[in-house]
């Protein structure tokens, strides 16, 4: 794994990027002299017009241009909340790779330090695949997603597997406010190319929250689809099997602003049984390593 350079204050102690065929990761330790946030009871929430996505900045405006992308209409809502049973077994497939990416991360926390009981923020966390692994290996793991569905599965994998995990169901853009009352965090673990929904700016707000919920010297670690790697090895057109349903998936890649748009169309049966469940039209922003580095250094 190679060590790309020391970054600059605060959040960019070092960067330590492994390019796969995968995406990247990238492990960034926060500075030793980095403050821990002060810790108060978050809010309560609930009900479905807590999903309406609001705002990225953390003084609760909107920033110019942003409300629009993130209204009831974007695609996250419609594919993880309005239709969330449709992409369950997608997630439900990836469950065989989490042993070998929790184990990563484990490998991860030790080079870095981390306290053994340390907590962990799995931002994105799904079903809890990652979640419940590291529970299991003693941390105290906070898991938060945007999903009712997905939180209620990923309780249920807990309670099966006898650990104790908080899940916290709420937007990731507003993950300041729901978990500050639990900081600061150790770790933070966003994994399945679980960001870039709603643009640069958007990513940009979220991991600045990551920064202000984190203890001095908290890991971050990101795996996400590399940019680089895409463009070597793009294919305009996929299929994927999981469950009851096959995704036909049609892409388009834009260079100049690193955002694929992906039109998903959803089917379920077989052969004359075959219909058309779910059509989902995304654009999602990609990062190749150096543009990931430079984010994360604007974000302090």
């Amino acid at each position: 794994m190679p060590t790309v350079s020391k970054g600059g204050p605060n959040f960019m102690q070092s960067i330590v990027g492994r390019i796969e065929c995968l995406g990247i990761r990238v492990v960034l330790p926060r500075n030793k002299g980095g403050a821990a946030r002060s810790v108060s009871n978050s809010r309560p929430f609930g009900g479905w017009e807590f999903f309406g996505l609001s705002s990225f900045s953390q003084d609760g405006k909107a920033g110019k241009g942003l409300k629009k992308a993130v209204q009831k209409t974007h695609w996250t809502h419609k594919l993880f909340l309005q239709n969330a049973e449709v992409y369950l077994p997608f997630l439900e497939a990836a469950q065989s790779l989490a042993s070998t990416e929790t184990e990563a991360l484990a490998g991860l926390f030790t080079r870095f330090s981390m306290p053994k009981d340390g907590k962990v923020l799995d931002v994105a966390c799904g079903i809890g695949r990652h979640s419940i692994l590291l529970a299991q290996r003693g941390y105290h793991v906070t898991g938060v997603d945007l999903s009712p569905l997905f939180i209620f599965e990923a309780r249920q994998h807990a309670a099966t597997a006898g650990v104790d995990v908080r899940w916290v169901l709420g937007d990731a853009l507003e993950v300041q406010k729901l978990v500050k009352r639990d900081s600061p965090f150790d770790a933070f673990v966003n994994m399945f190319t679980s960001h870039g929904y709603y643009g640069r700016d958007a990513d940009l707000s979220l991991f600045r929250q990551l920064r202000n919920l984190a203890s001095p010297e908290a890991v971050l670690i990101v795996l996400t689809m590399n940019r680089d790697w895409l463009v070597r090895n793009f294919h305009p057109e996929g299929m994927e099997r999981a469950g009851p349903f096959r995704v036909l998936q049609r892409r388009s890649l834009d260079l100049e602003t690193s955002t694929i748009y992906n039109d998903w169309e959803f089917y379920e049966g077989e052969g004359e049984g075959l219909r058309l469940r779910l059509k989902v039209e995304m654009d999602h922003r990609l990062y190749s390593l150096h543009e990931l580095r430079a984010l994360l250094e604007e974000a302090g």
